[in-house]
């Protein structure tokens, strides 16, 4: 653990992006956290007008489904933004690969994502960016939108005055249309690709996209064009697609939902007001999940009651990112450190924002064991093998699944492939020691979170002997 500033400590990487790494800090005197982006000015020096632009964008917004800004600070060499933290992990954590989520779960996050979007169409701005690893998750499992790396405005207030015997103010808004290609790939709009477009179909597009990958745990093509044959059956509306994946495995009623988005026409396509008049948008569907903010409620018999829920949800379908059985005590475990499972926003935000002190190497005596398990993952898990054993055993699965590998320090390995759609992926491996166990942990660097979720499965079914049941880790990431 290393202190940025007084009473503020770097804990840990939470993620990584195109300008640099997100880094946990927390704070010993409140109990309090923040998550805290770091810019790399050296690398990229086109990053402070980005910067700027974001930072902008965010001040303007304030919605439960969209992180919160609490401001930056720079120096020579960093600009530092500071944002709300979420302990719940990321959207695409949740989704199984080809199988997704249930119905209800899915519809929770899809309607919450729409009215994120809704609040930023109605600001005038565009995210450009939608997809799950941009979607992260509170504590309780609200959805909040991330990262605005991307995002622009796409109308804007005016105020004009008109000399008619008198001053008289008009208030207009202006749209204007946008050029840039932005986006990834299998999210974006077809109309983004091609030519000057309008913002919020293209937005609203993502999101229909977004729903497919909930439902069906996979994307319907690499990319909406021509010469992809995937999304020109679509397009052509052809009847074989109504037995292709993924479109085989949703149910008619949400699939006449996403027909109704994922029109290739934008003026064609269904606006905000159309889906939340949808019948699937409105449909009560059974759920089969403990919320996240009665843990500290659970009775045995609730944990029993809730796995033979889920795996009747998914029926033969279980896939190895989730956890399996779990017990009482692992769970009681959990509460050594009370104080730290709800927190979120910092209480003294403005220390970070004023200090001039450097990073240094000061160490403290917090335990860090703790606070590991507050952000909640499925891609980690508890192994019997030292980690030196681990290590070996690790090298030579990834060798086999034809992945490449290196070490740039003790204990983390990178690994890269190229995924099914012929992306790169790279992510990381974290071997720890916690509680006298080894324990892996998968951390996304780039790439699609599908593909690495894949990945991941296929690493942990090859290491299926050394995997120790029932971790306590795992359950937080289940709840």
């Amino acid at each position: 653990m290393t202190e940025f500033v007084e009473g503020w400590s770097i804990m840990q990487t939470l993620g990584e992006g195109s300008y640099g790494e997100v880094k946990l800090l927390f704070n010993q005197n409140t109990g309090s956290a923040v998550a805290m982006k770091i810019i790399d000015l050296i690398k990229h020096p086109n990053a402070p007008a980005a910067v700027r632009k974001e930072a902008h964008i965010h001040n303007l917004l304030s919605h439960d489904n969209i992180i919160s800004y609490y401001g930056q600070r720079q120096d020579q060499n960093y600009v530092y933004m500071f944002i709300e933290y979420v302990s719940g992990g990321e959207l695409f954590d949740r989704i199984e690969p080809d199988v997704g989520m249930p119905q209800a779960e899915a519809q929770k996050y899809f309607k919450q994502l729409i009215s994120g979007v809704e609040y930023l169409h109605e600001k005038g701005v565009a995210h450009r960016d939608l997809k799950p690893e941009n979607l992260l998750l509170d504590q309780y499992g609200n959805l909040k939108i991330s990262d605005f790396g991307m995002a622009t405005f796409f109308r804007i207030q005016e105020k004009v005055i008109l000399q008619i015997n008198i001053n008289l103010f008009i208030a207009f808004s202006m749209e204007r249309m946008l050029q840039n290609q932005c986006g990834t790939l299998p999210y974006i709009a077809p109309e983004v690709l091609e030519k000057p477009h309008f913002a919020e179909p293209a937005d609203i597009w993502s999101c229909g996209i977004i729903l497919v990958a909930l439902l069906a745990g996979e994307l319907p093509w690499d990319k909406p064009t021509e010469d992809c044959a995937e999304y020109l059956i679509w397009k052509n509306s052809k009847k074989e697609y109504m037995q292709m994946t993924p479109w085989s495995k949703i149910s008619t009623l949400s699939l006449s939902l996403i027909r109704k988005i994922l029109v290739p026409t934008p003026t064609a396509r269904y606006s905000i007001q159309n889906i939340k008049c949808h019948r699937w948008y409105n449909e009560s569907f059974p759920t089969s999940t403990i919320p996240m903010d009665v843990v500290d409620n659970i009775t045995e018999d609730n944990i029993r009651r809730n796995l033979h829920l889920r795996k009747f949800d998914c029926d033969a379908k279980l896939c190895y990112s989730q956890p399996e059985e779990i017990s009482i005590k692992e769970l009681h475990y959990n509460r050594e450190c009370p104080g730290l499972y709800s927190f979120s926003q910092p209480t003294q935000i403005e220390n970070l924002l004023i200090s001039t002190q450097l990073l240094s190497s000061q160490s403290t005596s917090f335990n860090t064991n703790c606070l590991q398990k507050l952000v909640r993952r499925m891609t980690r898990f508890f192994v019997k093998t030292s980690v030196k054993e681990t290590i070996s055993y690790l090298t030579v699965t990834v060798q086999k699944l034809n992945y490449s590998w290196k070490s740039y320090s003790d204990g983390v390995i990178t690994v890269s492939t190229i995924d099914r759609r012929k992306s790169i992926l790279t992510f990381k491996i974290n071997i720890l020691i916690m509680e006298e166990n080894t324990l892996l942990d998968f951390r996304l660097s780039k790439g699609c979170g599908l593909e690495f979720k894949r990945c991941f499965v296929a690493i942990k079914r090859e290491l299926q002997d050394l995997v120790i049941k029932g971790s306590s880790i795992n359950f937080l990431n289940y709840v």
